[in-house]
């Protein structure tokens, strides 16, 4: 599968657009579980996230990498339990008709960490997490999902000099078989011993209602380079990422907005976008935000707290982003 370039991206963009600072990254997700402790020994003891903190008391849990030395700013993954007096019963469902997470992507800093991981879960993952895997050009990918169903991507990047640019700022990329033998075959690797220091969130992908108005809002409103597009999906990145946040109608157009803030039902809270803080740049951004409708929720969340400065964002179906200041 390949996916097509018609973005119109050539075109110089006019002088009052906002385009996203180029050192733009995703900075972290924010999920809410059914059950926190199943959860952490599913990210931590199956995957091998580190648990900086876990809070029961809160029912909150913050993850990061194996890197030592590091707080609560360095979560790549919090996970916070629904409230079970205003939970929904029964098992998550695999399909949601709802806008929201399909998927958050860890990218790993080599290729021998992929060939490590791909062993450790092939010998350790129960089958029924497991989704697949795919070569995208740009990437090899290994799919995932948790005990609540929610999306997961382990994957790393082929050199940027590797990746195929088809014009100004639209890049190559297809859905392949993953050549396994060659991943395993080819790379010197030992055993797993958790994520990596340099592991990061890659990028997320999320399930939208309306495309062209995912791309009003994630192109025209933060500044994102639209990379590439296939059937139902749409990529966005800043600089020259291949993609950043994916938004795709693979669940239809008429479906649910996202439940960020209901405290009784699984799924993405939030994703974090990290920017720097650049004053000039941050009004610009605000300032576009307000003028076009967009409330910005300068609240901090509790669980947030520990960035001194951030603010919140909704998108046109109700998924919450958190911009982060560094």
């Amino acid at each position: 599968m390949n996916y097509s370039n018609n973005n119109n991206n050539s075109t110089k963009p006019a002088d009052n657009r906002f385009i996203a600072n180029p050192s733009l990254k995703i900075d972290h997700v924010h999920l809410k579980v059914s059950n926190l402790q199943k959860s952490i020994d599913f990210y931590h003891s199956m995957l091998g996230f580190r648990v900086l903190e876990n809070s029961s008391r809160e029912n909150l849990a913050y993850l990061a990498s194996q890197e030592i030395g590091q707080d609560k700013r360095a979560s790549l993954l919090v996970l916070n339990q629904i409230d079970s007096n205003n939970s929904e019963t029964g098992q998550p469902s695999k399909v949601k008709r709802a806008a929201g997470l399909y998927h958050f992507a860890i990218l790993l800093p080599e290729r021998k960490f992929l060939a490590s991981f791909l062993q450790h879960i092939q010998n350790n993952l129960d089958p029924q997490y497991y989704e697949g895997m795919a070569d995208h050009a740009v990437s090899e990918s290994l799919y995932f999902h948790d005990p609540d169903n929610n999306g997961i991507e382990v994957y790393r990047d082929r050199k940027p000099s590797e990746w195929v640019w088809t014009g100004a700022n639209n890049v190559h990329m297809v859905t392949e078989p993953l050549d396994i033998n060659n991943l395993l075959n080819h790379e010197s690797y030992g055993t797993w011993n958790g994520f990596p220091g340099k592991t990061s969130i890659g990028h997320v992908h999320l399930h939208v209602s309306n495309l062209p108005k995912a791309k009003n809002f994630y192109q025209g409103m933060l500044g994102l380079h639209h990379t590439a597009s296939y059937p139902g999906v749409y990529f966005f990145a800043a600089d020259s990422y291949h993609h950043h946040i994916a938004t795709n109608t693979w669940t239809g157009t008429n479906i649910l907005p996202n439940s960020a803030n209901n405290s009784g039902k699984t799924g993405l809270d939030h994703f974090a976008i990290r920017i720097p803080d650049v004053r000039k740049e941050i009004d610009i951004l605000k300032s576009l935000l307000t003028s076009n409708g967009i409330p910005i929720d300068e609240k901090v969340l509790e669980s947030d707290l520990h960035y001194k400065s951030s603010f919140y964002v909704y998108d046109h179906d109700g998924i919450k982003i958190q911009f982060r200041l560094s």
